[in-house]
Formats: structure tokens, C-alpha cells, sequence
């Protein structure tokens, strides 16, 4: 998806921007990332079998990222993302197909002769027929190279990727260093000038006697 596309190097340049690194968004602590490639692997499926197994393999995919996004929900921009993929898989279910807006291609430039003469098995012209029309591809995007027709969930999907981005790339370490102690101030005397028990003191040096002055009568 070109929007996708355009928003990540504007997110990437936002994160370099703000002094950010790749090295900290590549060490986000994500958990079960084998369920993106599951869902990747579901969704391959479907599109190329096509049929009644395209938009099942959309279900098994979405629900796959949702569990995915579930366990890593404390991650900015994921919430945008499940929600979005679950507004895609709900339209796509109820329909058989992505429904696309004849008026929304037309303002973006996007030509529809291959959906309408059914060569694209993901997509349909949607139609009075269409069940939930405020969640198919209704927002036209006029690119300059790659013009689209994108759904609400697309953009929810769009937005989270890029806050994803942004704030990886610029979120803080979490682990906290210890602060060194400051040295105790010296209390009283020193360890030095006290006398070690294991030496013998030493007696004070006797007074000497006072000479007798001789009494004068």
C-alpha cells in the first residue's frame, strides 16, 4: 500500500529527526512474532487459492495479528493497528470482498475495469447491496505515482505503523542505574588514631617531684 509506504519514511525521518535510532525500534520488546508470520502465511493463502478461501484466509490472518497485537497491546500504535485490521476483517466478512467506492475512484484516479469484470478476487464495486459501506475503501488517496482507494481501517492501520515507528525509534532505556553511594563523612575520630587492641599501651611518663624549697624561720 503506497500510503503505508509514504507514512513509514515520514515516520522514519520524524525518528531521525528527534535524534532516534533504528537500533532502539529494533529492540522493542515484542512477544509471539511468529504469529505476524502465520498471519502473512494465511493471507497468502487465500489470495492465491481465491474463492471462498480468500476471505477466510483474511479472517484466520486478522485474527491471528489481533492475538499478535493483544500481546503486545502496552506497545504504542498497536492498539491503531488492531483496531483497524479488525474494522478490514468485519467489512471483508460480511461482504465476500473489499467493497470500493465508485466515487472515491474516481476522485483519486484509480481505474476499476478489473474489479468490475471480476479479475481482482480481494475487491468488488460496492453497491446498495454493500453491508457496512462506512468501512469499505472510501478514502481516495491521489498520490502522484501510485493513486488508491483506502478503507477507514487502512488509515487506523496507517497511523498506528507510523506512531509505532516514531516512538520506538525514540523511547528512552527502561533499565535504571544505580547511583554510586556517596562516601560516610568521618565520624569522630579516624580509624587510624584509634589504638589497636593487639599492642600494649603505653604508660604516661611519670611527673617529675617538685624540688623542696628549705623553710626560713
Amino acid at each position: 500500500m503506497a500510503l503505508l509506504l509514504l507514512a513509514l519514511l515520514v515516520a522514519l525521518a520524524i525518528g531521525w529527526a528527534c535524534r532516534g535510532s533504528l537500533d532502539r525500534l529494533g529492540s522493542l520488546p515484542l512477544r509471539s512474532r511468529r504469529l505476524v508470520l502465520l498471519a502473512f502465511a494465511a493471507q497468502l493463502v487465500g489470495t492465491v487459492v481465491g474463492g471462498p478461501v480468500h476471505p477466510l484466509g483474511l479472517v484466520v490472518s486478522a485474527a491471528l495479528a489481533v492475538a499478535f497485537l493483544a500481546r503486545n497491546r502496552a506497545v504504542r500504535g498497536i492498539g491503531l493497528v488492531a483496531l483497524g485490521l479488525l474494522a478490514n476483517a468485519l467489512v471483508v466478512v460480511a461482504n465476500g470482498a473489499m467493497p470500493v467506492s465508485r466515487s472515491a475512484a474516481e476522485l483519486a484516479g484509480v481505474p476499476l475495469s478489473s474489479i468490475a469484470v471480476g479479475a481482482d478476487p480481494r475487491h468488488e464495486v460496492a453497491g446498495a447491496g454493500t453491508r457496512l459501506p462506512w468501512l469499505a475503501d472510501v478514502v481516495p488517496v491521489a498520490l502522484p505515482v501510485r493513486p488508491e482507494v483506502v478503507s477507514p481501517g487502512d488509515v487506523l492501520v496507517v497511523a498506528g505503523a507510523a506512531q509505532l515507528v516514531v516512538v520506538g525509534m525514540t523511547r528512552q532505556p527502561t533499565g535504571r542505574q544505580r547511583r554510586a553511594l556517596p562516601p560516610r563523612p568521618a565520624s569522630g575520630r579516624s580509624a587510624t588514631s584509634r589504638p589497636s587492641p593487639l599492642l600494649p599501651r603505653t604508660a604516661a611518663p611519670a611527673r617529675a617531684p617538685r624540688p623542696s624549697v628549705p623553710h626560713r624561720s
